[in-house]
C-alpha cells in the first residue's frame, strides 16, 4: 500500500471515529463559564418576586441558580435559608447587606427580582386551523450582585424577558417557570459571572 493511501485512510478514520460537537439546548456561552471560574464564595440570598401564585418563586429560583452555580463554577456556594425581600428598596439597603455579608464570610451575594407574569393570548397558525393559546408565562428578572465586604451593589443586570405558553388549555406556574428557568440559565450565569 502507498503511502499517501495510508494517510488517507488514516485520515478518513480519524475524521470518521472523532469526537463530535452537539450543541446541547439552553448551554451555557464559552464566556460565562470563563468569567464564573473566577467565582470564589457566593451567596444566593433571595429575590423581590410577584405572580406565580401556585409556586415559591423566591425559594424555586434561590434553590435553581444555587445548584446551577455548583454545576458551572468552583465557588463555595453559602447554604443558608433564602431571605424573604418585601420591596426592591432592600437591594439598596448597605448596612443591611454588610452585616449579611460578615454573617456569611464576605461572599458575592446574588440577590435581585423576579416576577412570572401573565403573557397575552397568542394566536398560532397549525395548517388551516387557527388556534388561540390563552395561557402563558413572562418570567421577568433582574440579578443585583453585591459586595459581602462593603454591602454595597457591584452591578445590577435586567436579564431579556422570556414567554412560555402551556400546550393544553390548562396552564401550570410551575411547569412554565421551570422551563423558562431552564431556557434562562445562561443569562442568569452570565449575569453572575460579569461581576
Amino acid at each position: 500500500m502507498s503511502r499517501s493511501a495510508l494517510l488517507s485512510c488514516v485520515a478518513i478514520l480519524v475524521v470518521g471515529c472523532g469526537g463530535r460537537v452537539v450543541p446541547l439546548p439552553h448551554a451555557i456561552p464559552a464566556k460565562a463559564q470563563l468569567d464564573l471560574s473566577a467565582l470564589s464564595h457566593v451567596w444566593v440570598a433571595g429575590f423581590v418576586t410577584s405572580g406565580g401564585r401556585q409556586i415559591d418563586l423566591n425559594a424555586e429560583t434561590v434553590r435553581l441558580i444555587r445548584r446551577d452555580l455548583r454545576v458551572w463554577s468552583p465557588a463555595r456556594v453559602v447554604d443558608a435559608e433564602p431571605l424573604f425581600l418585601s420591596d426592591e428598596e432592600r437591594l439598596h439597603d448597605v448596612p443591611y447587606w454588610r452585616r449579611l455579608g460578615e454573617e456569611h464570610g464576605s461572599p458575592l451575594i446574588v440577590t435581585g427580582t423576579v416576577k412570572l407574569l401573565l403573557a397575552p393570548p397568542a394566536v398560532v397558525q397549525r395548517g388551516r386551523r387557527t388556534l388561540v393559546l390563552p395561557t402563558g408565562r413572562v418570567l421577568d428578572a433582574t440579578v443585583v450582585l453585591i459586595d459581602g465586604e462593603t454591602g454595597e451593589v457591584r452591578s445590577a443586570c435586567k436579564l431579556r424577558g422570556r414567554m412560555r405558553y402551556a400546550e393544553g388549555m390548562v396552564s401550570s406556574d410551575t411547569a412554565l417557570f421551570f422551563q423558562l428557568m431552564d431556557e434562562a440559565k445562561g443569562d442568569w450565569l452570565g449575569a453572575i459571572g460579569a461581576c
